[in-house]
């Protein structure tokens, strides 16, 4: 099975580590999740990915997530539920790594698609506001 190009903007599905699962002890996470790469260096394979979730942001920190439009969410083939790119945390890894997973609905395949253009440099905008004020914590896996 091949692997998608890990292009910036694309929705893969990944083994997410959350912050706190990695603060108590965790080295996976607790379950596969879409996630966004909106990082990729080609000579290093660095890859930087931000969870997608269902979890709607908490009291005060409304200003670290993104709601994912719904159009948006039936066009990559997510439920129907409201879903949010959290821009709290982040995991880092190389390429392809061992956390990527393959779709529930298709087997062959470790992507849902690419996010518009637009929504992408709202989401990187964010992201970097939100690291600027060092409020990103990066596993490293």
């Amino acid at each position: 099975m091949n692997y998608p190009s890990p292009v910036p903007g694309l929705v893969v599905r990944y083994n997410y580590l959350w912050d706190k699962e990695k603060n108590e002890g965790a080295s996976v996470g607790s379950k596969d999740r879409p996630c966004a790469i909106v990082l990729y260096h080609s000579k290093t394979g660095d890859t930087i990915v931000v969870p997608i979730t269902h979890s709607p942001p908490e009291l005060g920190e409304e200003d670290l997530s993104i709601e994912v439009p719904r159009e948006l969410c039936g066009q990559l083939g997510l439920d129907d539920a409201t879903n949010w790119v959290r821009l709290s945390e982040a995991n880092r890894f190389q390429w392809p790594g061992i956390h990527l997973r393959t779709l529930p609905s298709d087997p062959n395949r470790y992507d849902y698609g690419m996010i518009p253009q637009e929504f992408y440099e709202k989401i990187k905008a964010k992201l970097y506001e939100t690291m600027m004020k060092g409020r990103v914590p990066l596993a490293q896996r």
